[in-house]
């Protein structure tokens, strides 16, 4: 799973979106210093191939996040300890998974209308490990969604209390309206676009889906048994 994570990224970041320069890449894997303490998630389709992937980066003392590298969190904010918080990062779908008529990139800006208060939705035959809640008509939030689920049962079993993301404006607005709220803690900077960090804790992640989606907070808490198996 390893390299096909990496392979992943290597033909989104270096090959379709030319954010990074394939040259530096030779053997078709795109990684950096981070992954050494970087715990990756993927999402796999039926066929057993990787279709969406990210990882959570938890830097211990005297190491770095991500995001130090071209922001700088606003002097009022006050942040968790090192070791306590995580960075969202490498967050890919593959290509032929995501949502085919959105302009946001990889897809996500129906999301809001999809997924918002709608756990009970009529089941379609998934791609991949069935999630539910989830959307009867696109892959791309059952993706998500299961890479969420995934980095919060991570957290939660290692001690992680909080979570960095950069993130688009848009996607964060997407992302607070399935009410995951992330908050504001940077000023916008140009990275790959105009991006901000941002913030959230996962205390605070779930007292808002208890009170706002209680079935989805329900579905990402239940172990591994209790999931669906493929069809």
């Amino acid at each position: 799973m390893h390299k096909d994570v990496h392979s992943l990224r290597y033909a989104v970041y270096c090959k379709e979106k030319g954010y990074l320069d394939p040259k530096n890449y030779p053997d078709g894997q795109e990684y950096d210093e981070y992954d050494d303490y970087a715990t990756n998630f993927a999402a796999f389709s039926k066929t057993g191939d990787i279709i969406g992937t990210v990882r959570l980066v938890c830097p211990k003392q005297q190491q770095r996040f991500p995001y130090q590298d071209f922001c700088t969190p606003l002097p009022d904010v006050e942040l968790p300890p090192i070791g306590k918080a995580a960075e969202i990062s490498r967050l890919i779908i593959s290509p032929g998974f995501r949502e085919k008529s959105e302009v946001v990139e990889f897809g996500f800006s129906s999301l809001l209308s999809k997924l918002a208060g709608k756990s009970g939705a009529k089941q379609q035959k998934p791609e991949y490990t069935r999630v539910e809640p989830a959307v009867a008509l696109s892959t791309s939030p059952r993706i998500l969604l299961g890479l969420f689920r995934k980095m919060y049962r991570y957290s939660i079993e290692n001690g992680i209390t909080h979570w960095y993301a950069s993130m688009e404006r848009t996607l964060a607005r997407m992302l607070a309206r399935m009410h995951f709220s992330f908050n504001q803690i940077s000023s916008q900077v140009d990275y790959y676009g105009p991006v901000s960090l941002y913030l959230v804790s996962i205390e605070d992640l779930e007292r808002n889906l208890e009170a706002k989606n209680p079935a989805l907070l329900a579905w990402f808490r239940k172990s591994k048994s209790d999931d669906p198996p493929l069809i």
